[in-house]
């Protein structure tokens, strides 16, 4: 007999839940996607927590499992799916990062649902409990039973037992008063469920957890009412911010499906030509509404039956320019002159630029010389093919399960985000750098061609996650495409070589398993190391050191900066306990409020950490009593309230510090022996020292 077999109802369960969620998980992962707090990054969040959830709560897995259910999965499963093989390392990190941190995560959850179940009252717990239980119970059937078992002479010596006999044969009886007391009971139930349900969206705590935590608590839900409670105030809560929003993508203008079915889609030609002095105007919208001229200082949308502006795609941005009126055919005597802020397609075959006519009126039906700003083309091409290059080496110094996430290609900067499970150290950074700028200098060509996603894909070419295709695509290749070879259909240099340098800018990560690098190239570059260059000569100037001391002067001046420091804290600590005006060192200024010392002051120079040490000195002066001090500093006010252990009993620093904060309009807390606060009344802040003096009194009487 196996062991499954053996098995409860609920194990077995757990265990097909696992099996299938398994499964889900390392292909998923295996195809880019990464558990997350968005999109299809969250439904793979939320089929990995149920599987350890069962895991952990059904089949007592308390150590780490998931992971190697996934990467079984991987053995069973790679000789029809090469890719799992390829990607199983990164698979099992992965997992094992989300599974160590739901762990933590479930722990955390768990103490937010005892907190908040340890402020409900009797009260409201049983209020909610009857709510819970309301339609499940049957009142004729409980008064039979309570008729049954409780005698006339057990009514008649406990009024308890009346009461509860006659309540209950009143709300047998009247359906009204049944009615009104549940009403009653299941006020509480809109509240309490936006509590647990903000304990799912901020800890992650699962909702299944919370219901058998509920049930050992004696509060009982029907499973399909409390699903329907807490997907309501789920959706309550995430209607008040922004977290679990999700954007409706646009549905398309009926203009834009006006002009496609009117013009056809427009061509573009901008592969090859960065001018066209032979286009036609066939469209002009101000906003989603067709005009048929737009005049000198408007603004509006253009629809050319031919353009060489590039749109918006791909993570490449759309081209700039200038149409000016004339072209080989012109006949007709209009003069304009029109600025091309972007270029966009809000649908496909549709290409839209956004204008500024600068001199002259435009109609629907003229010719324009259509002309692409070309610095900022070739600044973009440079970036754009940069950033195949980075995707190509970040994948040969990382490993291949780097995957794009993302992409911005700009004229002065690009922007790359892909999936990688920890920080990319200095010495890959440099590696990356080497490799990309090696291929620059080796001037490879590169090419493009059109062929099927068939042949494309099986020849190697690399595509993105989510990303349509249509039955023809564009490969771009580097070289022989061995190093790199993708899906595009952005706008090129014709050689590595056209892009100049390659510089990273910074790396960061954005989210869990997500990194982001930014970089420059081509004049940009050459601009950041000129830069580089006068920072460093006026840091040498200033340090008067040699190139190669610098690290050591900076250092040097780093631990001098850090015992001037020190010594000036230490200084300001001395002067702050040591006497003011009439007072000794020793405690003297004190004042004795029914026998107890209560020192009372305002210093400054100090920051809250150094407020905390002196509040440390002063009260072991005084060995047994109260310290409060303030400080003012940037227009605010910081206070604190420190409490010898022997009196905590009767004072406590917490409740000192409630009371005066206030008066420097703020607030504070704490515990019963230290407590701090502060407020933005500085000019109040002698009267909060000296009221405490009064609190302190109130406390001892």
């Amino acid at each position: 007999m196996s062991i499954y077999t053996e098995m409860s109802d609920n194990q077995q369960f757990a265990c097909r839940v696992i099996a299938d969620h398994a499964r889900s998980t390392a292909f998923a992962i295996a195809d880019g996607i990464l558990p997350g707090n968005e999109g299809r990054s969250y439904v793979l969040r939320k089929i990995m927590r149920r599987a350890i959830y069962h895991g952990r709560e059904h089949l007592g897995l308390k150590d780490l499992f998931f992971y190697k259910v996934c990467d079984f999965v991987v053995g069973e499963m790679r000789t029809a799916y090469p890719e799992l093989e390829t990607q199983r390392e990164f698979i099992g990190k992965m997992v094992r990062v989300e599974e160590e941190r739901f762990g933590a995560t479930m722990t955390v959850g768990l103490g937010k649902l005892d907190e908040l179940f340890d402020k409900l009252s009797f009260i409201e717990r049983a209020q909610i409990g009857l709510a819970a239980a309301w339609k499940n119970i049957d009142f004729a059937a409980l008064q039979e039973k309570i008729n049954a078992e409780v005698t006339e002479d057990e009514r008649a010596a406990s009024p308890a037992v009346s009461f509860a006999a006659t309540s209950l044969e009143m709300l047998v009886e009247n359906d009204e008063l049944k009615q009104e007391a549940y009403e009653q009971a299941r006020a509480g139930l809109e509240p309490f469920f936006r509590d647990i349900a903000k304990l799912y969206d901020t800890y992650g705590t699962p909702r299944d957890l919370i219901r058998v935590f509920l049930e050992e608590k004696k509060i009982v839900f029907n499973e399909e009412e409390f699903n329907e409670r807490f997907d309501a105030a789920l959706r309550e809560i995430q209607q008040q911010g922004d977290t679990g929003k999700t954007e409706r993508k646009s549905q398309i203008s009926p203009v834009y499906a006006s002009l496609i079915e009117k013009s056809g889609a427009n061509e573009f030609r901008g592969y090859d030509a960065v001018q066209i002095a032979d286009a036609k105007i066939v469209a002009i919208l101000d906003g989603e509404t067709q005009i048929d001229e737009l005049a000198e200082g408007k603004q509006g949308s253009v629809v050319l039956d031919q353009t060489p502006f590039y749109a918006e795609a791909g993570g490449q941005v759309g081209d700039t320019g200038l149409f000016v009126s004339g072209g080989p055919n012109k006949t007709d005597t209009t003069n304009f002159k029109v600025t091309v802020a972007d270029t966009y397609a809000p649908v496909a075959g549709l290409i839209i630029h956004k204008v500024t006519v600068d001199e002259g009126t435009i109609k629907v039906g003229d010719t324009v010389t259509a002309t692409v700003d070309v610095q900022k083309r070739d600044a973009t091409r440079r970036n754009h093919t940069a950033t195949h290059l980075v995707h190509a080496a970040l994948r040969e110094v990382l490993g291949t399960h780097v995957k794009q996430a993302g992409s911005v290609v700009a004229p002065n900067y690009l922007r790359f985000d892909f999936t990688h499970y920890q920080p990319v150290t200095a010495a890959e950074i440099a590696e990356v750098e080497d490799l990309v700028n090696r291929h620059i200098l080796e001037n490879h060509p590169v090419n493009t061609n059109i062929m099927a996603i068939e042949e494309a894909m099986h020849g190697g070419a690399m595509a993105l996650f989510g990303e349509k295709y249509g039955a023809d695509v564009r490969v771009l290749s580097v070289g022989d495409g061995i190093f790199s070879k993708e899906l595009c259909g952005g706008t090129h240099v014709r050689a590595t070589g056209d892009i100049g340098s390659f510089k990273v800018t910074s790396d960061e990560a954005i989210a869990s398993g997500v990194r982001r690098i930014r970089a420059i190239t081509g004049t940009d570059a050459f601009e950041r190391f000129r830069e580089d260059e006068r920072l460093i000569d006026a840091s040498l100037g200033a340090l008067k050191t040699q190139r190669d001391n610098l690290p050591g002067a900076i250092g040097k001046l780093l631990e001098e900066l850090k015992r001037t420091r020190r010594e000036m804290d230490e200084l300001k600590l001395k002067i702050a306990t040591g006497p003011s005006g009439k007072a000794s060192p020793n405690g003297d200024e004190a004042r004795d409020i029914l026998g107890v010392k209560v020192l009372g002051k305002i210093v400054e120079g100090l920051d809250a950490n150094g407020m905390r040490q002196l509040s440390d000195t002063l009260l072991s002066r005084l060995r047994s009593g109260v310290v409060v001090l303030g400080r003012t500093y940037d227009g605010k006010v910081g206070i604190i309230v420190r409490v010898s252990d022997d009196l905590t009993g009767s004072v406590k620093a917490g409740n000192v510090i409630k009371e005066i904060a206030p008066i420097v309009g703020g607030r504070g807390g704490g515990k019963a022996d230290m407590a701090e606060g502060g407020g933005t009344e500085p000019g109040k802040l002698s009267d909060a020292i000296e009221a405490g003096y009064g609190v302190i009194e109130r406390m001892l009487k």
